[in-house]
C-alpha cells in the first residue's frame, strides 16, 4: 500500500541539510549558464573523488546536465540565503539569476560562486534512474574553498543556521591568574617565571603579526605555550580583519586565540564573529574578554556560549572594562553549565600588554 505523500515529505523535512547551487551549461551556441538551488547533494567516494546530485526529472536542469555532461556545486554560507532563494525561483521577476553575485567559470565551463564556502566542478560519470529523480554521479575535476564560515542550512522547509547547544562546562579565568605571563615584546618572554606555562600577548590587527611570530618563537624556545588575543574584536567594520588575524594566530601555533571587547559590542556582532572564528581557528580554542556595560555583557556571554566558546576571562568585583566573574558564574548555574574556575594567583605575574 503506498504511503501518504504528505507524510513522506513531512518526514524528509526533518532531515537538515546544507544548501548548494547546482550550475551547468545551457543549450545554444553560447551555452548560457543555468542553475538551481539543491540540497540533495552528497559525497560518494574519495578515491576517485566522486559526488552525487539528485535532480527531478521534470526540471530543465536535469535535461541540461544530461546533455552537457557537466555540473558544478557551489556550497552556500550562512549569509547567502538570498542567493539560495534566487536560484530556487523564490524571487518573482528575476530574469537573470547570476546577476546579483560574482561568478567565475570553472574548467568544465560551468559557473561557480566566487565567495562560496566551497565549490566543486564535476564531469558526469554515471546517471542512475531514481524514481521521479535522476541521480547524477560526478567526478570532481577541481575544487576550492574560497572562505570558511558557518553553513546555510535547510530544515523543515525553512532556511536557517547552526543552533549550537550550550557547552557542558566553561572555564572562568580571573585576572590576575597563575601560570600565565602577559608580554608585549619577545624580550619580555625572558622575564617569565619558571612556573609559568603560558605566554599571553595581544595584537590589534594583522600588521602586528611579525611581532606576534617573534613572541611565539621566543616562548616556544622556552617550552611555553601561547595565547594570542585580538583587540577590539567585535567592531563590525573590523570583522574581516579580526577573523583573518585570529586565523593567522592559529597558524603561528597558539593553543588558544582570544577576542577582546573594547568598543561596546552587540549580541548579533558577537555571534557573527564567534560563529565564524570557531570554525576558522580549529584546532585552537577560542576565548573571550567581554565588558559588562549595563548587563549586556551577560547577554553577550550567553551568545558566546551558544557559539561554542568555553573559555572566559573575567574580573573579581565590578570593573568598567571586564565582566564580573560572580555574574558569569551565576549565569552558568542558571543555565545548568558547570563552571570551572582557574585558581587566582597570590600575586600578579602580569607585565605590560599592548593596547
Amino acid at each position: 500500500m503506498p504511503i501518504d505523500t504528505a507524510k513522506f515529505r513531512s518526514a524528509l523535512a526533518q532531515w537538515p541539510s546544507g544548501v548548494g547551487v547546482v550550475t551547468t551549461l545551457g543549450d545554444g551556441p553560447e551555452h548560457a549558464p543555468h542553475g538551481m538551488t539543491a540540497s540533495s547533494f552528497s559525497s560518494v567516494s574519495l578515491d576517485p573523488p566522486l559526488v552525487s546530485i539528485c535532480l527531478g526529472n521534470h526540471l530543465p536542469t536535469k535535461e541540461l546536465v544530461q546533455r552537457s555532461g557537466v555540473f558544478a556545486v557551489s556550497i552556500l554560507g550562512k549569509d547567502q540565503a538570498a542567493i539560495g532563494r534566487r536560484f530556487a525561483g523564490m524571487q518573482p521577476g528575476v530574469t537573470d539569476r547570476f546577476a546579483e553575485a560574482t561568478w567565475v567559470t570553472a574548467a568544465t565551463g560551468a559557473p561557480v560562486l566566487a565567495d562560496a564556502n566551497a565549490w566543486l566542478d564535476c564531469r558526469v560519470v554515471y546517471a542512475h534512474p531514481g524514481g521521479d529523480h535522476t541521480i547524477f554521479v560526478g567526478e570532481v575535476l577541481a575544487t576550492e574553498t574560497p572562505r570558511v564560515t558557518a553553513p546555510l542550512l535547510f530544515h523543515s522547509r525553512a532556511w536557517g543556521q547552526l543552533a549550537d547547544p550550550l557547552p557542558e562546562s566553561i572555564t572562568v579565568t580571573v585576572t590576575p591568574r597563575s601560570r600565565v605571563f602577559a608580554v608585549a615584546t619577545p624580550d619580555d618572554v625572558a622575564s617569565a617565571p619558571e612556573h609559568a606555562d603560558h605566554i599571553e600577548f595581544s595584537i590589534s590587527d594583522r600588521t602586528d603579526l611579525a611581532r606576534a611570530a617573534e613572541v611565539h618563537a621566543a616562548a616556544d624556545a622556552r617550552g611555553l605555550r601561547t595565547i594570542g588575543y585580538v583587540n577590539d574584536a567585535f567592531t563590525a567594520e573590523r570583522e574581516s580583519t579580526v577573523l583573518g588575524a585570529l586565523e593567522e594566530l592559529t597558524g603561528l601555533g597558539c593553543v588558544q586565540v582570544g577576542c577582546t571587547e573594547l568598543a561596546e559590542a552587540t549580541p548579533l556582532q558577537v555571534r557573527r564573529v564567534l560563529q565564524d572564528a570557531r570554525v576558522r581557528v580549529r584546532p585552537a580554542e577560542v576565548r573571550v574578554r567581554l565588558r559588562a556595560h549595563h548587563g549586556l555583557g551577560l547577554v553577550n556571554a550567553l551568545v558566546a556560549m551558544k557559539s561554542g566558546v568555553r573559555h572566559f576571562d573575567a574580573v573579581e568585583g565590578a570593573a568598567p572594562d571586564g565582566l564580573p566573574a560572580a555574574d558569569l558564574r551565576l549565569l552558568a548555574r542558571q543555565l545548568g553549565v558547570v563552571c570551572d574556575d582557574e585558581p587566582v594567583a597570590d600575586e600578579a605575574l602580569l607585565s605590560s600588554t599592548t593596547s
